[in-house]
């Protein structure tokens, strides 16, 4: 038999199952409030949530990864009696995409109790995990962005440099976090609306009132150091 042969079934096989993920993905990001009120009721099912944030954890490794490697070396060189406080370091940074998932999963089923929603924080979990995959997104452009502005070797050693790199990065941090951000609000206002029975103007306070606060947070961030750089260098 030729290979030709095997292939077409496996295609017939296939195509069905990549048209409906894509379906699904589309739906996802553009119908939140449909995809979600396709999935089961009774049932809650963590598995795809967690290959989500499993995605964006790898993302994260790759985007953290020269911390990672100061954290190995510095474990090399510091006395032993400081290695507990580098491990917490270390592990805070590379579980950050599923603490990140736990804790905004928590604060929306306890902001919901406002009123008296209705449901399993497991639902919750659910649908804040498929809320994440804007992060995936975000986050390979934020790599790709920080790829175009590398700064040359020669250039550590030149203070004024350094300072507008840093602020350059931190335009991007800001630039690719919050728009993301209110895509991941979207999407989860949608997910904790079916989640916990909620109204769409109280799925919005619900989700809207903590990621506000973030964005926020991103943008004071952003301005200090703005400035910082300004009354360092002079120069932006």
């Amino acid at each position: 038999m030729k290979i030709s042969d095997y292939i077409s079934p496996l295609q017939e096989i296939a195509s069905p199952r990549i048209n409906s993920f894509f379906r699904q993905l589309r739906l996802l990001c553009l119908s939140p409030d449909k995809f979600f009120a396709e999935l089961p009721i009774k049932r809650v099912d963590l598995k795809i949530p967690t290959l989500i944030v499993c995605g964006l954890f790898l993302v994260e490794i790759i985007g953290n990864y020269d911390t990672i490697t100061a954290y190995a070396r510095t474990l090399e060189l510091a006395d032993p009696s400081a290695h507990p406080i580098i491990y917490v370091g270390l592990s805070a940074t590379a579980l950050s995409p599923f603490l990140a998932w736990v804790s905004y999963s928590a604060v929306f089923y306890g902001v919901s109790y406002l009123y008296k929603g209705r449901g399993t924080f497991l639902r919750t979990l659910a649908n804040v995990g498929y809320g994440c995959v804007p992060l995936i997104v975000g986050g390979l452009l934020h790599l790709a962005l920080l790829q175009l502005i590398s700064l040359p070797v020669q250039d550590y050693f030149i203070p004024s440099r350094v300072a507008a790199h840093a602020a350059a990065v931190s335009l991007i941090d800001a630039g690719v976090a919050i728009p993301v951000l209110l895509w991941c609000g979207f999407l989860w206002t949608a997910g904790m609306r079916h989640a916990r029975s909620l109204s769409t103007r109280q799925a919005l306070v619900t989700v809207f009132v903590p990621v506000g606060l973030a964005i926020g947070a991103k943008i004071v961030a952003l301005l200090w150091k703005l400035v910082s750089a300004r009354v360092y260098t002079g120069v932006l």
